[in-house]
């Protein structure tokens, strides 16, 4: 019998494996910490994490933004929901040609994407690596300090759209078979969260944004939905 979680974080680091991008060094980011964009995954695998940020940035962005304050010295403070401050400063991992691995805002450099990818990544685990797995529902905790719903059954387009107009943030992840799931965008990737925009209760379709390319909306049937999706979370109202 596995041991009893009594914790969120504890079940949280059940769940992570250590891996992921290795960085050659250490940049200061000097990129503006507020620019215009969506957040953007880099190449850590964390989506669960990004998703999330994406779902509440398209839902309630301010509730990101009072996250972060920033310091006279450039350093931020990033303040989790029941989690002490926590001062970040802005040294991000780049490659061997300098160019940022992970989070940034979508056509501009880290900023605040990168700041709260990097404290998110400290208050969890102690490091990057340890982001690699995880679940939705644990990302839009930390983000929102509220317990969410995870649905295991797809919710249908009037009942997503519905939530989208009480401010609720909705992600969807796929599964290990999801690849076999063909949409009009091509086959969904396996194991990976996407934020869950909109819906049109007249076609069933869901619209989504994946992390990696958040400046695209993708457009999903209901079928494709239903089969291509394993679980769906989704929080409290968040205005």
């Amino acid at each position: 019998m596995a041991p009893r979680i009594l914790t969120w974080r504890r079940g949280l680091r059940a769940l992570l494996r250590p891996g992921g991008a290795r960085a050659v060094v250490l940049r200061e980011d000097d990129s503006p910490l507020w620019a215009p964009g969506r957040p953007r995954q880099g190449m850590l695998g964390d989506c669960w994490v990004m998703a999330s940020m994406l779902a509440v940035h398209e839902t309630a962005p301010e509730r990101l933004r009072a996250l972060l304050a920033e310091q006279a010295d450039g350093a931020v403070l990033v303040t989790l929901p029941g989690a002490p401050p926590l001062r970040v400063d802005r040294s991000l991992p780049v490659d061997e040609h300098g160019r940022f691995l992970l989070g940034r805002i979508d056509g501009h450099g880290p900023g605040w994407v990168g700041v709260l990818e990097k404290a998110i990544a400290e208050h969890v685990a102690g490091g990057y690596g340890f982001l690699q797995r995880g679940l939705a529902r644990y990302g839009l905790q930390i983000l929102t300090g509220g317990r969410g719903r995870m649905l295991l059954r797809s919710p249908d387009a009037g009942t997503i759209r519905r939530w989208r107009a009480e401010h609720r943030a909705i992600t969807a992840s796929t599964h290990p078979l999801s690849p076999r799931v063909r949409t009009e965008h091509g086959p969904l990737p396996p194991n990976h969260v996407f934020a869950v925009v909109d819906a049109d209760p007249r076609t069933g379709h869901v619209l989504l944004r994946n992390p990696v390319r958040p400046a695209a909306l993708l457009r999903v049937d209901a079928r494709s939905f239903r089969r291509g999706f394993l679980a769906v979370d989704v929080t409290a109202p968040l205005r």
